[in-house]
């Protein structure tokens, strides 16, 4: 495999260095950020006290939920930068998912006096009313990820569209490359309820395989973009929203009915291993020194069992995002800082984007997976494909 292109090369080594300012101190043993909740819905992630930084910013944070590991050691650095940064309390009430529950920590927040909340909605319509509330209450509040539909407040972006069409492209060329005379057939395993998705991943992820052929259907499938555009190109398109197991029956059920399709991507963690999991059960999702035999799979997190199968040279699955938990922390607390101290003003909308990466089999070297996920992700053990797999 090739080397890593070279931006995400520069991105690397910049997180690294990151990575050892952070880690300065105690031998680095004090920047473990603490972990004394569980995880359950509207519970706390850490024990912080506002009172422990007398000068400091108080932080609080929503996530969608802690059991994702993007969203969980996104939650790991960003308390670790927000105190070696700025001095700022950060903590973190996860409410797993649940709309009525992370509305409820919005309020716990606003209770608390916090100076900021950082909020990844759950239903980008349901937390407008938690969102004025704030804001009555002269709390500042920003969006990350999803953006709320009212568009009042400061919204983070992840920019994944560039890097999922250049991965929907790549696959395609890869496909006609390994087999030239089988037309390509894009199977989507998805969230078809988020525009979220549709605009940054499944939709750029079409529009980029459509640069290389021009014979996907045209059949609607009654799903569009935020821009009001039909996405169409799929052969199967099902709903598994994030969820392993539904992942896994839609999955298989598609298999039958389209036993054609090549190119399958699953718009996340969840959904890419779901899908994976059900073509390994039916028999497929093999390759053979790095050749897919009868597909090429793509998922979305990077995850390490994402990244243990991109590597694996008998697995179909190429191809992966690569979403940074490290890059993202900064970018969030770093814009809500900026809000705090009133270099952006909370009640004007304000979109910004934090990057992507993108991970391809035949470009990107395992050295490279392995030092990009040990830098982001905080493994308590370092993922080491190299060892597994060889260079």
């Amino acid at each position: 495999m090739k080397k890593m292109k070279t931006a995400v090369a520069l991105a690397l080594v910049t997180a690294l260095a990151l990575t050892a300012l952070a880690a300065c101190g105690n031998g680095g043993q004090t920047n473990q950020p603490s972990q004394s909740g569980s995880g359950s819905p509207g519970t706390s992630a850490t024990s912080s006290d506002p009172g422990q930084t007398e000068k400091g910013a108080y932080i609080g944070k929503v996530p969608i939920t802690l059991k994702h590991d993007v969203h969980g050691n996104d939650a790991k650095w960003a308390e670790i930068y927000a105190k070696e940064q700025y001095g700022a309390t950060y903590e973190v009430i996860d409410p797993d998912n649940d709309l009525a529950a992370e509305i409820a920590a919005v309020e716990t927040f606003i209770g608390k006096g916090v100076d900021g909340i950082i909020l990844h909605p759950v239903d980008e319509n349901g937390v407008n009313g938690i969102i004025q509330e704030a804001r009555d209450a002269g709390v500042n509040i920003m969006t990350y990820n999803v953006k709320a539909s009212d568009c009042k407040v400061p919204f983070l972006g992840i920019d994944e569209a560039e890097v999922a069409a250049q991965m929907g492209a790549d696959m395609a060329k890869q496909w006609i490359e390994l087999y030239p005379d089988k037309e390509v057939k894009v199977g989507l395993i998805s969230w078809t309820n988020i525009a979220f998705c549709f605009d940054n991943r499944t939709g750029p992820f079409l529009k980029g395989v459509k640069t290389v052929v021009d014979y996907l259907p045209t059949d609607s499938w009654g799903f569009k973009n935020s821009a009001g555009e039909d996405l169409t190109g799929a052969t199967y398109w099902v709903h598994a929203g994030g969820d392993l197991e539904l992942a896994q029956t839609v999955t298989a059920d598609s298999i039958t009915k389209y036993p054609d399709v090549n190119i399958v991507y699953g718009d996340n963690v969840s959904n890419g291993l779901g899908a994976l999991s059900a073509y390994e059960a039916a028999g497929r999702g093999k390759a053979v020194d790095g050749v897919p035999v009868t597909e090429i799979i793509a998922s979305t997190d990077a995850s390490d069992g994402e990244l243990n199968k991109l590597a694996d040279p008998t697995s179909s699955l190429k191809y992966c995002l690569g979403m940074q938990p490290q890059t993202f922390a900064y970018a969030q607390v770093d814009m809500m800082m900026e809000i705090i101290n009133g270099q952006l003003d909370n009640d004007t909308y304000v979109e910004r984007t934090t990057p992507d990466v993108y991970f391809n089999y035949y470009k990107d070297s395992l050295q490279d997976l392995q030092d990009w996920y040990n830098t982001q992700y905080l493994p308590s053990s370092p993922l080491d494909l190299v060892g597994t797999y060889g260079a």
